[in-house]
């Protein structure tokens, strides 16, 4: 619980390698399966993982139907595309169905998944027998996504952590000032969260 109990300054003293440990707690993959999972959208290179990852989870039969969330454009393979569709492409090419992909094209911010992808799910199905909703992104972004959702989403959701693996060991991902970065971005991140009451303790 070190994330709500320390100040920002404090928390971006740590060594990475701690300070990683509180970015991910609480984030893992539970091995649960439930109907709908949310992809959510970042750059190219991440969105890949992710929706590789997603299309995993479709085959294990661990979800029904994927909703690829985020309407943000960017320059991928000679051609502007929106983290959507990037990756519907990426779950088509895995053997993903387009029956069982539910786009979303509009959300700019990981609240905005939230929002936007509630409101989908509710015109796809009136929430009706929907009380979970996976959440699929990356493992160092999931334990804020989980706090958004929690915040945003439809109040008898439950949201179900589906993190996609680091690409490498710990040692190696935390070996880049980019990952690193982003690390520190994640508790700067949280804490707000912490400040707005929309993470909390418990």
């Amino acid at each position: 619980m070190r994330m709500f109990d320390m100040d920002t300054e404090a928390l971006l003293s740590m060594e990475y390698e701690e300070k990683l440990r509180l970015v991910l707690e609480g984030a893992a993959d539970r091995g649960q399966s439930c109907k709908y999972a949310l992809l959510l959208g970042t750059i190219p290179k991440e969105a890949i993982l992710r929706a590789a990852f997603a299309a995993e989870l479709y085959h294990k039969g661990r979800v029904s139907y994927i909703i690829p969330s985020g309407g943000v454009k960017h320059e991928y393979d000679g051609r502007e595309i929106s983290e959507c569709d990037l990756m519907t492409e990426v779950l088509i090419e895995r053997g993903v169905p387009s029956s069982a992909i539910i786009r979303e094209n509009s959300a700019e911010t990981t609240r905005e998944n939230m929002i936007y992808g509630g409101l989908l799910l509710n015109r796809e199905t009136r929430l009706c027998g929907v009380d979970e909703l996976m959440i699929v992104t990356s493992l160092w972004h999931m334990r804020r996504s989980l706090a958004i959702a929690k915040g945003f989403l439809p109040r008898k959701i439950e949201p179900i952590p589906a993190p996609a693996p680091l690409p490498c060991s710990v040692e190696e991902w935390l070996s880049t000032d980019e990952n690193r970065e982003r690390v520190d971005n994640e508790i700067r991140f949280f804490k707000n969260l912490v400040e707005a009451k929309i993470a909390i303790k418990g």
